[in-house]
């Protein structure tokens, strides 16, 4: 599957990149919506409805487990300005990193405040772990275009508020009427925000000639026959045509790498590490039952001890 998505992934961004001109520093399109899309037409093939009922119990997080994946969001916030400001350059990096930063922040507030609205004014581990970090991903095609920080902040704060509601409600939704089991929430946390991105993209290249006058070819690097607005256009074409290719190419994949002949996994071990690790949740249980043992057998002696004399 890697294989597979590694080539479409370089087709795609060669099409819209290279040859219509798309502009997409952070990876909007090219990055999480392909990625996305191509990941859950994959999954379309591999889902198994009743064996993912019977394993429900074993999909869920713990008090530990949400606590290491918030140390991952931290470094996350921490870092994703400088993914998204990687490629720029100059006043155009800095730009991107302190919009990134700003759009995340908006995102955290807005992802906090719909988990307390839909769960009765407490935070869901969730929601808070995965779409505080949208608002990056939404500002990533435009990070370094941006000049106002009321729009980087207008879309992280929206953003994050479609990713949680997405992640409260949609994947119930999908999982129930799609038959489609997100397991890590892809869709809510980078196709939905991917797609926010793209469309963010567009909106500021028809308007980026009002903020850079003649120096607009400098930024997009296009042909000088090319205006904002027809810009504009060519953007939302690159984000159809990411998801055309990604969804297509995400079924084509999931048919083929789910043939018997790929060895795809078995239903018993969905949602369950002690098929391929020997993990300490399997030592654990191991010495929970002998210490069960130990305790019946402590508790067995006191009562041996004192029928022995009547025994006698």
């Amino acid at each position: 599957m890697a294989t597979f998505e590694v080539f479409f992934y370089c087709m795609n961004e060669a099409i819209i990149v290279e040859i219509l001109g798309i502009y997409d520093i952070g990876g909007s399109m090219v990055i999480h919506t392909f990625g996305a899309f191509f990941g859950l037409s994959v999954a379309l093939f591999y889902q198994s409805e009743e064996a993912i009922e019977d394993k429900s119990k074993l999909n869920a997080g713990n008090y530990l487990s949400d606590l290491v994946s918030m140390v991952g969001t931290l470094f996350l916030f921490a870092y994703w300005p400088s993914f998204n400001g990687a490629l720029g350059s100059g006043s155009g990096m800095q730009r991107a990193i302190i919009n990134t930063y700003l759009s995340i922040a908006c995102s955290v507030t807005a992802s906090i405040v719909i988990s307390k609205f839909v769960h009765g004014g407490k935070l869901n581990m969730e929601i808070v772990l995965n779409a505080s970090l949208s608002g990056g991903v939404a500002v990533g095609s435009a990070a370094d275009i941006i000049t106002s920080p009321f729009g980087a902040m207008i879309t992280g704060f929206i953003t994050g508020s479609i990713s949680a509601i997405g992640f409260a409600f949609i994947s119930s939704f999908v999982k129930k009427h799609l038959k489609l089991h997100d397991t890590c929430g892809v869709l809510n946390l980078h196709g939905i925000p991917g797609v926010i991105g793209g469309l963010i993209s567009a909106i500021v290249a028809y308007r980026v000639g009002d903020t850079f006058g003649d120096s607009i070819h400098d930024v997009y690097h296009f042909t000088k026959e090319r205006t904002p607005q027809e810009q504009a256009g060519y953007q939302l074409a690159g984000l159809g045509i990411t998801l055309g290719i990604a969804i297509f190419t995400g079924l084509a994949t999931g048919y083929i790498t789910s043939r018997p002949m790929f060895m795809p996994p078995p239903e018993e071990s969905l949602f369950d590490d002690k098929h391929h690790w020997a993990n300490c949740v399997i030592e654990h249980e191991e010495l929970h039952e002998l210490k069960n043992q130990m305790e019946a057998a402590s508790k067995a002696e006191p009562e041996a001890q004192r029928l022995r004399p009547s025994i006698n």
